[in-house]
């Protein structure tokens, strides 16, 4: 099969090969007996026939002489459920893939690697591929009926609905000072938002917080900072029941449709850790009340008291969001979803243990280091972390590379954050043990480690996963690194931004870079 453009090859259904530890089969256990499956979401009483990922696909793609139509949701986005209700759900645009496409089903969160890897960045996200897995058309955003039915007849070429220009000159940068200078060109003092536009191209709409914590150690941006800040907090923190949502988009004249009300744990994790940190160099009070906001909202929305488990995401409700505060303590809260994963929930640890140390809060710290107990306890196997566990205790996906660096790295923080606090370094487990359990992601022809293993995919790597990796790294001794498989040129030399990424895919390795590694 033939891969012209760096697109995978499918994915066998089959699970990995691991075999988890004895705790974690009585979580599971545990988890199935006291969890009831949850309600369905789409597809149900969907008019499209939806398949799931399968690595027989491409077999009946070319045996039936049709492309196939991937398309990528998240049960808790407003845009998906408008382009599902007004687009995809058309009789006209259900009649086109009826009978000329195979259409099939991923969850962003569920298949967060096979989204990455066919370049997703935002939601509603559709890939249309042939039979070799030759991208026709890929496109993000909602669109409407009648253009979604010209895309289909047409198949015509690739194009992004939300996406920014880019042109034939734009290079990739791999430079902390080129970094520093593109965000300097896309700042728009009179917005206070990274919002302009760039010799690297015109930054995506979405939030940046990992690239906000980032410019808070520049001192070029130290009178910049509180307006970002408070612009940031103005447009996406939730004054009410605490957490940011998802998405704010300054240009849509309808304020109520400027806000996408989803609240995602990671997004939320970045939001903590930036807001602690700007209370601690900065000084302003209010950032250490946003940041205390977004832990209380975790804890009574997304964190499970009785499994000890984050849920990933609160679904977004526009009416919900609209009724006075008062009403809204009387009206049941958007659906959680209860599914967890390890990447995710290690950022939220992380951000814990780091308000924590910043705040001396004890309370948090001991959260935190509970959380990331059980978070081992359920998905830690003898080759690694699993990447998740459903709502009902289904394990989800080995060889995931996100999924074996952030609990580590939230392991690094708390024990950082302890270390502040008592004034005494914990014990921690040998960490050449756990940097040999990425030597099998490691491969020589890319230079990195891969982004999955245990798989039909092509091996490719991810920026944000190597910055993430950076990041760990820079925390640990030397010596561990070079006892072990890892070449820290190589991890330095994966950290860059290729035009039509966001400046938050690199910002904690070009931190990490800061700091000395």
């Amino acid at each position: 099969m033939r891969n012209p453009i760096g697109i995978p090859k499918p994915l066998s259904s089959r699970c990995g090969r691991g075999t988890p530890t004895r705790s974690f089969l009585a979580g599971l256990a545990l988890l199935a007996l006291a969890l009831p499956v949850a309600a369905e979401d789409y597809p149900a009483d969907s008019s499209i026939d939806w398949q799931s990922w399968d690595s027989e696909l491409f077999e009946e793609s070319e045996a039936r002489e049709r492309p196939i139509f991937f398309y990528f949701h998240g049960q808790w986005c407003t845009w998906c459920r408008d382009f599902q209700d007004e687009s995809l759900e058309n009789p006209s645009v259900v009649d086109i893939i009826d009978e000329h496409y195979i259409p099939v089903l991923v969850d962003l969160d569920e298949r967060a690697d096979l989204f990455r890897r066919y370049g997703g960045r935002g939601l509603p996200f559709v890939v249309i591929v042939n039979f070799e897995d030759e991208m026709l058309t890929r496109f993000t955003g909602h669109v409407n009926a009648r253009d979604l039915q010209s895309i289909l007849e047409a198949q015509r070429d690739m194009f992004s609905v939300t996406g920014r220009e880019i042109t034939p000159d734009d290079a990739a940068i791999a430079d902390l000072d080129d970094f520093m200078e593109m965000l300097d060109e896309v700042y728009d003092a009179r917005a206070d938002r990274l919002s302009g536009s760039a010799t690297f191209g015109t930054l995506s709409k979405r939030p940046q917080p990992w690239t906000y914590r980032f410019l808070l150690g520049a001192d070029a941006w130290e009178d910049r900072m509180p307006g970002l800040l408070d612009q940031i907090a103005e447009d996406l923190y939730d004054e009410v029941e605490g957490g940011f949502f998802f998405f704010h988009d300054p240009d849509q004249r309808d304020p109520v449709l400027a806000l996408e009300t989803s609240k995602r744990l990671d997004q939320n994790a970045a939001f903590l850790w930036l807001f602690s940190e700007a209370h601690e160099q900065i000084g302003d009070e209010r950032y250490a009340e946003i940041a205390r906001g977004i832990r209380d909202y975790l804890r009574s929305n997304l964190w499970d008291s009785r499994q000890l488990r984050f849920g990933n995401s609160q679904y977004a409700d526009r009416d919900y969001y609209q009724l006075d505060p008062e009403t809204r303590t009387q009206t049941d809260p958007p659906k959680v979803d209860r599914n967890t994963y390890a990447d995710t929930s290690g950022q939220a640890i992380a951000a814990l243990a780091n308000m924590a140390r910043v705040l001396e809060d004890r309370e948090t710290l001991d959260w935190a280091s509970d959380a990331l107990a059980a978070l081992d306890r359920y998905l830690q196997t003898q080759q690694g972390y699993l990447h998740g566990i459903t709502a009902a205790g289904r394990p989800a996906m080995e060889g995931y590379l996100p999924a074996q660096i952030w609990p580590e790295i939230a392991r690094q923080e708390l024990a950082h954050a302890t270390e502040a606090l008592d004034g005494e370094r914990p014990d921690l487990p040998d960490p050449v043990t756990a940097l040999d359990r990425l030597e099998p992601f490691f491969d020589g022809d890319l230079g990195a480690h891969a982004e999955r293993i245990r798989t039909d995919l092509e091996p490719w790597s991810e920026t944000r996963t190597q910055a993430a990796l950076a990041w760990w790294l820079h925390r640990l001794p030397e010596d561990a690194i070079d006892e072990s498989h890892i070449d820290r040129e190589m991890v330095r030399e994966r950290l860059r931004i290729e035009p039509g990424a966001d400046p938050d895919d690199v910002a904690l390795g070009f931190d990490a870079l800061r700091r000395g590694f």
